[in-house]
């Protein structure tokens, strides 16, 4: 019987994020509305995330900034035409997930002229997908959740009244929780069905050579024995044989804790006249550990439990391996890269009520090529589990504009192209990444000269309208060996709504 394939890794990352691969781009509600640029505008406390050189360019003495924002996202999977299904495409399979809902909170104190210091709180990777229990992928993801908190305390400093430096040191943690089936929903109840046909097989086989010796006490027992694992097996066929299509069978549900990671945010900004000013900013690469994540199994139903229960003993008892891992026995240790980040600006403002920028950012990507999961308890003898990744370097590009009508009121709009890591030969659903282009609108009001209130919407598309992609699934235990090729296509849009409130004094 094939084996099951056991869970990749708890922390493989969905990307529902808005931005490619796990990353996180609302950091601000103002900026949110101009296609999150301002590596080189004066952003007060908010330069402490998108350029902490741009923070000592703070007119007064104290900033503060709190947002939140809520992403509404939908991705569609359709299975490609082929001949198991008559060449006709599979229905429509839709994900069903909660509101994403990343916040910030920044705070920066300028005590002398070209000095400042300041604190950030935001959520720089985070994602959820839930595509539910029983669809046809529930074998690579149901439902998944991260969310990663950075605290980055931050120092500016203008080395002159037109140039200056910032950095920030990172320090970051997260949390997360990941549900897959571990058959497929399509076949697993036939497949454990097969499985207690062929174990019923093998121990009939064995009464036949027990009843061809000389009759014993022990052999009479270990006959009787022997059929009523049988007659279980053969209960257990039939039960799996009429119920569960199209639906798992057993889900395990992986969660764990990362530990804390340090990283550097440091930033130039160059102030070149009134009109134009550059920056660039560096976000360092940092690794997200899970040393001990903790499984659990679901069953459908406490006859399937039994069921399985008995196939896997019977497995074991003729010399081959539990067919249903046993992963709630142990814990598992695995790591995910955050990437290095650089970002090259420009801004320019034509008149004193106009300010436009255009970013360029690289993303370091590549630093995910594969992910390892290993279990702590060698004693149980579960293989460590290779996920190949191979994601590549991108680039993604931003332009955004606002417009200061009044004194209290200001108008802003933006868009940004966001390249995809993923080779169509790697498309997962638990990361349906497509090149993302983006529209972003907002209105900024400043109802008392101390406090401003910012509003922003963003509208997320896929660049095509439809991405066509694979991924290989390979035997577990046997990296090398091809289990199945999981195709289909997919389609994507997301609603985002950013709040913003700030004080200045």
């Amino acid at each position: 019987m094939k084996r099951i394939l056991l869970l990749t890794a708890a922390v493989a990352i969905a990307g529902t994020a808005l931005a490619e691969g796990y990353q996180v781009n609302n950091m601000s509600a103002r900026q949110t509305a101009m296609g999150h640029v301002g590596t080189a505008m004066k952003l007060n406390s908010e330069s402490i995330f998108f350029n902490p050189a741009a923070a000592s360019f703070q007119k007064s003495q104290f900033d503060i900034s709190i947002g939140a924002t809520g992403i509404a996202s939908n991705v569609r999977y359709r299975s490609l035409p082929d001949l198991n299904n008559d060449y006709t495409p599979g229905p429509v399979e839709k994900s069903d997930n909660k509101l994403s809902t990343p916040l910030h909170v920044y705070f920066n104190y300028k005590p002398i002229e070209r000095l400042s210091v300041g604190v950030g709180f935001f959520t720089p990777y985070g994602s959820s997908m839930n595509w539910g229990d029983n669809w046809s992928g529930a074998h690579l993801v149901q439902q998944i959740n991260l969310k990663a908190f950075t605290v980055q305390p931050t120092l500016s400093f203008k080395i002159c009244d037109r140039l200056s430096i910032g950095a920030g040191l990172m320090i970051t943690w997260g949390n997360f929780d990941l549900s897959r089936s571990m058959l497929p929903t399509a076949t697993g109840n036939l497949t454990a069905a097969g499985g207690l046909k062929l174990a019923s097989a093998k121990l009939q086989a064995n009464i036949a050579q027990l009843q061809q010796l000389p009759a014993t006490p022990e052999t009479t027992a270990q006959i009787a024995a022997l059929q009523g694992y049988v007659n279980q097996a053969d209960a257990g066929a039939a039960y799996f044989a009429t119920h569960f299509e199209n639906q798992a069978i057993v889900s395990a549900k992986l969660g764990g804790d990362a530990k804390v990671a340090v990283g550097v945010n440091a930033g130039i900004l160059w102030d070149i006249t009134d009109e134009w000013s550059v920056g660039m900013t560096w976000r360092s690469r940092m690794n997200m550990k899970v040393d001990k994540g903790h499984a659990s199994l679901n069953y459908a139903s406490p006859e399937a439990r039994n069921y399985l229960t008995l196939l896997n003993n019977l497995s074991v008892m003729s010399g081959g391996a539990e067919v249903i891992p046993g992963l709630d026995r142990g814990t598992f240790n695995a790591e995910l890269p955050l990437p290095t980040v650089v970002t090259w600006g420009v801004a320019f403002r034509p008149t004193p009520k106009w300010e436009l920028g255009l970013d360029l950012q690289w993303n370091g990507w590549s630093a995910y090529k594969t992910l390892n999961v290993e279990f702590n308890e060698t004693e149980l003898g579960i293989a460590p589990i290779v996920s190949e990744k191979n994601y590549s370097n991108t680039l993604a590009i931003r332009f955004g504009g606002q417009y200061k009508a009044t004194e209290w009121l200001t108008a802003r709009m933006g868009m940004y192209v966001d390249e995809s890591p993923v080779d169509s030969k790697y498309l997962n659903p638990e990361t349906p990444s497509m090149t993302k282009v983006a529209y972003t609108v907002g209105l900024g009001f400043r109802p008392t000269r101390f406090m401003t209130v910012d509003l922003a919407y963003c509208f997320v598309s896929s660049a095509d309208p439809e991405r066509t992609g694979s991924y290989p699934i390979y035997q577990y235990g046997k990296p090398s060996q091809l289990s199945e090729v999981f195709s289909g296509n997919y389609k994507l849009h997301a609603n985002v709504f950013s709040l913003g409130v700030g004080f200045n004094f």
